[in-house]
């Protein structure tokens, strides 16, 4: 086995275990708080291994795993995040614009489920809201009902300008304009793309503080991963 390949299986099986590590923390099934990093790993670990030898059996002398075995659950923020960075690189704002406020609306999501979650909210009851809310009171009514502090104003406003300017690009809601007015116009978009480029920091730090108390890094670090 060469060392590429051998690298290759080291960082598959690590972003595994993150995977499993960044769910249990996220759904606050292993508490966090007062205990190291280490403890952390080697508890979600563990917990996992022995739930999921719990629900096999020994079948004609094979493992055979019940029908409430390990789930997969694909995230695709860090794709739509390079696709918006593309897009800025290209300065196809527009473009920029959908994807970014694809992951912002992702984002949103995400957090509430997990917070729903913790808060002993059933996941179907939980699924249910997200679908059933508009993007506002998601941010507002819902965020803070489930015990997360209010989203600062101007960034709640940055998020905002940009699912408008989506919808409209999406939607074609288009409308006449002169010269002057397109170009201004332009130079809104662009201006609304880069703010979108710069919240995105601000959110992922707002998520680290919420679900991981700041400390995402730090777990991720104990597992041998690095941003």
């Amino acid at each position: 086995m060469d060392e590429d390949f051998e690298s290759l299986l080291e960082e598959l099986g690590s972003q595994l275990v993150w995977g499993i590590v960044d769910q249990f923390v996220r759904r606050g099934l292993v508490d966090i708080e007062g205990v190291s990093d280490s403890e952390v790993v080697g508890t979600v670990v563990r917990r996992f291994l022995k739930e999921t030898d719990a629900k096999s059996a020994i079948v004609d002398g094979e493992v055979a795993w019940s029908d409430d075995d390990v789930h997969i659950l694909i995230d695709y923020s860090g794709d739509i995040l390079r696709k918006a960075t593309e897009a800025m690189g290209a300065e196809e704002y527009w473009f920029a614009i959908l994807f970014y406020a694809t992951w912002m609306e992702h984002w949103v999501n995400n957090i509430l489920m997990s917070l729903s979650v913790r808060s002993g909210v059933p996941e179907g009851v939980a699924v249910a809201l997200m679908r059933s809310c508009g993007f506002n009171l998601k941010i507002k009514d819902v965020w803070t009902s489930l015990g997360a502090a209010p989203i600062a104003k101007a960034h709640m406003r940055t998020m905002t300008d940009l699912l408008e300017f989506r919808n409209g690009f999406v939607h074609y809601k288009w409308k006449p304009r002169s010269m002057t007015d397109d170009r201004a116009h332009d130079q809104r978009v662009k201006e609304v793309a880069q703010s979108a480029r710069n919240l995105v920091a601000v959110l992922e730090g707002l998520e680290d503080q919420i679900l991981f108390f700041g400390r995402r890094n730090a777990l991720r670090a104990e597992i041998g991963l690095t941003e």
